[in-house]
């Protein structure tokens, strides 16, 4: 919370589980969406949310896709685009991307 005190008016956090807060802004659509939960089922939950409220160009960023203590981030990712036609781009930093067409 400190280091995003200068964001403050530009944030809005929504405390809870995956997807159990999702109803709070299903109405919204998003231009940045940073995924950070470690496990399968809430990345996949929230990449399904997110994707369809994902604007064209819009971004959104897997912060556990290379990291080997959190596998079913990667493969949530990798299963969902299978079939779309956005590509998952490794970055060397261990996350990934996908910019929304």
């Amino acid at each position: 919370m400190e280091n995003l005190a200068p964001f403050r008016s530009m944030i809005i956090i929504h405390r809870g589980w995956i997807p159990d807060k999702f109803h709070e802004i299903e109405k919204e659509s998003f231009c940045f969406v940073h995924i950070d939960v470690d496990l399968f089922q809430p990345t996949r939950d929230s990449i399904i949310f997110f994707y369809d409220k994902l604007i064209k160009n819009g971004v959104l960023i897997c912060d556990d896709y290379g990291s080997s203590s959190c596998p079913g981030a990667k493969l949530a990712f990798d299963d969902f685009f299978a079939d779309k036609p956005e590509h998952v781009i490794a970055l060397p930093t261990g996350q990934c991307l996908v910019v929304k067409t």
